[in-house]
C-alpha cells in the first residue's frame, strides 16, 4: 500500500500534481459553500472549537466519529433531540470547523480533555455524552475522567476496546511528513470522491444507503487535506488508547446506553458493545436486528429512543 501510493504521487508529472493540488483547493471550497459554518466558537486549551447548541432543558452533548462532524447529527437526529433538550454537537479537534494542532498527537483522551474543556465554557451542565463510533472512547473517557460532572453516557456503535486485526496501512501515510502531506493536497479529495459510493454503502450495510448521506452530510469536508490527516491521525491512536484505557470501564458508575447493529460491519458488536455492557455496572444494551454502523442516518428513532433512556435514567443533581 505504502510502496503503490508514494510510486504514483513521485511518478505524476508536476503540471498534473499542480493540477491536482488546484483541484483539491476548488472542491474543499466548495465543500464549504456546500456546508459553511453554523454555529459558534469557543476557545479551549488555545484551540478554536466549533459548536451548535438548541433547545432547552437537560444537556445532550452529542460527539461524531471518524470522517464525520457535527453535520451528521444536525443532519439526522439534532433537531427532534432539541425538540426536548438542550443539545450541543460539537466539531472534534481537526474536523469541520474546529481547530488542531498539528505539531502533536491527540488521542481520545486529549480530545476529551479539549472538549471537557470547551463545554465549560460554553456553560454545560451534567451532561449526557452521547458518542457515535469513533466518539464512543471520548464519551467513555469523559465518564471516567468526570464521572461526577456526567449524568449519563450513550454510546451508539461505539468503538471502546482494541480490536486484534492491524490498523490498515492506508491510515498511516496520510501522518508522514512529507509524503502524507503531498498525498492529502493533492490525491485524497478527488480519489475520495470517486471511491466513496462503496465505502459508504458497506458502512451502511446491511441497511441501505440514507439519501441524507450525500445530500446533507459532511463528506466532502472530511475529505479536505487537514481534516483528513486528522482522520487519519484518530484512527491510527485508537486502538492503542482504548487497550490502556478499557480496563477502567468498572468505574463507570453513571447510566450507560449501548446501542448497536448486529450487522455492523465497521465496528464490531462482540469485539466493543458486548464487553462495555458487562464491564459497565450501569449498562445497559440494545441490539438492533440487521442493523449496520451509521445509525444516527438509518435509524435515528432508536438514537433519540437511546438518548431518551439515559436521561430518563440519570439525574440533573448527581
Amino acid at each position: 500500500m505504502f510502496a503503490k501510493a508514494i510510486a504514483v504521487i513521485l511518478l505524476l508529472p508536476p503540471v498534473i500534481l499542480v493540477g491536482l493540488f488546484l483541484a483539491t483547493r476548488y472542491l474543499s471550497a466548495g465543500a464549504e459553500e456546500k456546508l459553511p459554518p453554523s454555529g459558534q466558537f469557543v476557545t479551549a486549551r488555545g484551540v478554536k472549537i466549533h459548536y451548535i447548541v438548541k433547545g432547552t432543558g437537560r444537556d445532550v452533548v452529542l460527539i461524531h466519529g471518524a470522517n464525520g462532524t457535527l453535520e451528521d447529527f444536525r443532519a439526522t437526529v439534532f433537531d427532534d433531540l432539541a425538540a426536548r433538550y438542550r443539545v450541543i454537537a460539537i466539531d472534534r479537534p481537526g474536523h469541520g470547523y474546529s481547530q488542531r494542532d498539528e505539531s502533536r498527537p491527540l488521542d481520545p483522551g486529549d480530545q476529551a480533555e479539549i472538549i471537557h474543556a470547551a463545554l465549560q465554557k460554553i456553560g454545560v451542565s451534567r451532561p449526557v455524552i452521547v458518542g457515535f463510533s469513533w466518539g464512543g472512547a471520548i464519551a467513555t473517557t469523559y465518564g471516567l475522567k468526570w464521572g461526577d460532572e456526567t449524568a449519563a453516557l450513550v454510546s451508539i456503535a461505539g468503538a471502546t476496546y482494541p480490536w486484534p486485526t492491524p490498523v490498515d496501512a492506508k491510515w498511516y501515510l496520510p501522518t508522514w511528513p512529507l509524503i502524507g502531506r503531498l498525498l492529502t493536497e493533492t490525491l485524497v479529495m478527488p480519489a475520495g470522491l470517486i471511491l466513496a459510493r462503496p465505502a459508504v454503502a458497506e458502512s451502511f450495510a446491511p441497511d441501505p444507503v440514507s439519501p441524507r448521506y450525500f445530500s446533507d452530510g459532511p463528506l466532502e469536508l472530511a475529505l479536505r487535506p487537514a481534516s483528513f490527516r486528522a482522520n487519519a491521525e484518530d484512527v491510527r491512536l485508537l486502538k492503542p488508547y482504548l487497550r490502556s484505557v478499557s480496563p477502567h470501564y468498572g468505574a463507570l458508575k453513571m447510566p450507560v446506553e449501548i446501542l448497536h447493529g448486529d450487522g455492523d460491519r465497521v465496528v464490531s458488536l462482540l469485539i466493543h458493545s458486548r464487553p462495555l455492557a458487562a464491564a459497565a455496572p450501569a449498562a445497559r444494551l440494545r441490539i438492533l436486528a440487521g442493523a449496520g454502523h451509521l445509525l444516527p442516518y438509518s435509524h435515528p428513532d432508536e438514537v433519540i429512543a437511546a438518548i431518551d433512556r439515559a436521561v430518563e435514567r440519570s439525574s440533573p443533581a448527581g
